[in-house]
Parts: C-alpha cells; sequence; structure tokens
C-alpha cells in the first residue's frame, strides 16, 4: 500500500511538474488510442497521465526514462546477457504511442539499432520507422533512415553515408545519431571527415550534450592526421 501511494505521489508531482509544457500537443487526434499503450514496469504512471489528458508531459517522462535506459540506469528493465538494448524498441514506440509528434524518440532508437556497433539489428529499426511513417507521415527522416539502412543492408557504404549526412544539420536529427555518423567516418580512416563532422557537433547548441565528447575526438583527430602519412596524388 505505501509503494502504491508512493507511486501516486510521485504520478502528481510529474502532473504538477508538466502541466504548463506542450499544451499544444495534449488533444493531437493522432495520439493512438489508449489500448496500443504496451504493458511494461512504467504502465501505471503511462495511464495514470493518458487517463488525466497528459500525454504530451507523459512522452517527456518517457523521453528521459529511454535516455536513462540507454545508460544503464533504470533498474527495472535489465538485458540479459548477450542481448543489449534489448528493451530499446518497446522503449521508443512507447514515447511515439504517447505523442506521436515526438519523432527523435524513433530516430534516436532506430540509428543506435541500425548503427551502433555492437548492436546492428536493422529490422528492428525498420520496424519502429515504419509506425512512425504511419503516424507521421509529414517527417521527412523516418524514410531518410530506412533508405540509408537499405544502402547498409546492399553494402553500399558510400550513399548510405551521403544519406545521412545529408540531414545532418536538421533540427529532428538526433545527436546521438550525428555521433555514430562521425564514428563510422573515423572507422573507415577518413579523419577529415570525422573531424568536420565533430566540429560541426562542438558548434552547435543543440548538441550540448555530446559538446564534451566532441572536445575530446577533436583533439584525438586532429592527432591523428598530424601523424598521417601525406595523401597520394
Amino acid at each position: 500500500m505505501k509503494a502504491r501511494w508512493l507511486a501516486i505521489s510521485a504520478v502528481l508531482f510529474v502532473l504538477a511538474l508538466f502541466a504548463g509544457s506542450n499544451m499544444r500537443r495534449l488533444y493531437d487526434p493522432r495520439f493512438p488510442h489508449f489500448s496500443e499503450l504496451k504493458p511494461g514496469p512504467f504502465a501505471f504512471t503511462d495511464a495514470t497521465l493518458t487517463a488525466a489528458g497528459f500525454r504530451a508531459p507523459a512522452a517527456d517522462l518517457a523521453w528521459i526514462q529511454l535516455l536513462q535506459y540507454t545508460a544503464g540506469s533504470v533498474p527495472e528493465l535489465q538485458d540479459r546477457p548477450g542481448h543489449p538494448y534489448e528493451h530499446l524498441a518497446p522503449m521508443s514506440l512507447r514515447v511515439s504511442r504517447l505523442d506521436p509528434s515526438f519523432h527523435r524518440a524513433l530516430l534516436f532508437g532506430a540509428g543506435i539499432l541500425a548503427w551502433f556497433r555492437g548492436i546492428e539489428r536493422p529490422e528492428e529499426a525498420v520496424e519502429i520507422l515504419n509506425e512512425g511513417m504511419r503516424r507521421s507521415p509529414e517527417q521527412p527522416l523516418y524514410g531518410l533512415y530506412i533508405a540509408a539502412i537499405a544502402y547498409k543492408q546492399q553494402g553500399d557504404r558510400t550513399r548510405m553515408i551521403e544519406l545521412l549526412e545529408s540531414s545532418f544539420d536538421l533540427p529532428d536529427t538526433p545527436t546521438t545519431m550525428k555521433a555514430i555518423l562521425a564514428n563510422l567516418r573515423q572507422s573507415h580512416g577518413e579523419y577529415r571527415e570525422a573531424l568536420s563532422l565533430w566540429e560541426r557537433i562542438r558548434a552547435n547548441p543543440r548538441d550540448s550534450a555530446e559538446h564534451g565528447r566532441a572536445k575530446a575526438k577533436i583533439v584525438e583527430l586532429r592527432a591523428l592526421i598530424a601523424g598521417a602519412p601525406p595523401a597520394k596524388r
């Protein structure tokens, strides 16, 4: 009983905290029906906020929990050994089903699933991107990422990179995806291209979460470029 009252108190706190945020999104007719929300450790919070008409704030909270999960700090969601990020797709979809206008959650999840070293589950990435396209066909990055994944699976790295870089400066492109792209460049010895991408990340206020890492990568790449043999002519 005590735990239940603590949960209710937490939900009321969230309601108070987010009451004034993103009000224009609360009654978006594209919101999925409540029955489409899946069971899980956060189902009670989702149900309470949704029933109160606070789906957009619920999505904001779900986004924070998604970021915490990818950082390994959500005790309720422990990955099995050998199954890294096994909850990433449902956690990303949870945000989108609470608020379909929250595009970056699906783009963030798809980027990790498709291109993160050691993960590379493109089928899951395409699945969540397809749902995003169904709910928000006006968002061009869903189709762009699906096309980039298709190039990846065909082994056409050049077109994949060109397509991803074409979206680098768009407001909805997740910072994590930009970092993945820079690392892809570096992993293929394209140090100058990787350096340029990290410098653009470092200069963009929207990418502040990666500014510390960008600073370190810029130093690293400049050293690699200085020590590399001169390009053949």
